[in-house]
């Protein structure tokens, strides 16, 4: 089957209708899609293991002891990524006839979403570029804003142990480098779950607003003391994510939406086990990055 190959100046590929193609299909900032309850240890002495020994999980109706979900949903799409700039931690998508809705813990109205999809013969305009296989599907459409991938960035791999038994040695986080905060304490009137964040950034360029798609992420195991808070301690699992700021990108670890959560008593004179742990250690996920200066936002 023939191809179309087209180069850039310098000679790098911009796109060949021999591999797959994405073109953007929509843009904007992440909304607040739901709150969903953290689970609680019902307590006694019974087996933490078995999920009937916690409380029921799902959709809260306020932000009292629950995780916000903020998210986006996107229509026809086949096989779409997301690119995100700024905070946020994929937890799924829900799927509802022909709409996608991607949901994501420790983001804001103020995360930016780039949306990519195989490309489709379905925007009208002209003149235009069309490419297809000889089975008809298209392979490119110039009416489509192509994804261009300029950096793919592997996460910084964790320092100190991961294990979660103490003592522990100080130092340890789940990138080297990472820069801990808490960024939400479970404090009267709302008491909005404890956030707790380790994120760390790789500069590429300054002064380059930049997107990043994480294609698989880790869990974790988050541990600290409260602060004038509804509990002593928190323990909750953690899940990773990654976007781009302006100058670089950001790997992240935080809160899982609807984690189960424990208050779990530290021994009088023994260290605090670390923040962030039970961490993979043996594969570290690469992040592809994109430029947005060229992109249409918000689109569609």
């Amino acid at each position: 089957m023939a191809n179309l190959v087209v180069k850039k100046q310098d000679g790098s590929l911009l796109f060949d209708t021999a591999k797959i193609t994405y073109g953007l299909v929509k843009s904007g900032n992440l909304s607040v899609i739901e709150t969903w309850w953290r689970r609680s240890f019902k307590g006694g002495n019974v087996d933490p293991n078995w999920g009937g020994n916690w409380t029921s999980g799902g959709v809260s109706p306020s932000v009292a002891f629950s995780d916000v979900i903020y998210g986006f949903t996107v229509v026809g799409v086949t096989s779409p990524i997301v690119f995100l700039t700024g905070s946020g931690c994929l937890q799924g998508t829900k799927i509802t006839g022909d709409s996608m809705t991607f949901l994501y813990t420790n983001a804001s109205v103020n995360t930016k979403f780039y949306c990519f999809d195989l490309m489709k013969d379905s925007i009208a305009g002209s003149p235009y570029l069309k490419t297809r296989q000889t089975d008809g599907a298209v392979t490119f459409n110039s009416l489509q804003l192509a994804l261009n991938v300029v950096a793919s960035i592997q996460a910084p791999a964790p320092t100190g142990t991961q294990e979660s038994q103490y003592p522990i040695p100080t130092g340890s986080r789940p990138y080297a480098n990472a820069v801990l905060n808490v960024e939400q304490r479970q404090t009267p009137p709302s008491y909005q779950s404890n956030i707790f964040t380790a994120k760390v950034t790789i500069n590429i360029k300054s002064g380059i607003e930049y997107a990043a798609y994480l294609p698989w992420s880790r869990g974790c195991q988050i541990w600290l003391y409260g602060s004038n808070e509804a509990k002593v301690t928190y323990r909750y699992g953690g899940s990773e994510g990654c976007g781009g700021v302006v100058g670089g990108i950001q790997f992240m670890f935080g809160p899982a939406g609807g984690t189960p959560e424990d208050s779990p008593t530290v021994v009088s004179g023994t260290p605090m086990p670390p923040n962030f742990s039970q961490i993979a250690t043996d594969r570290l996920p690469t992040a592809l990055v994109i430029e947005t200066a060229n992109l249409p936002f918000p689109f569609n």
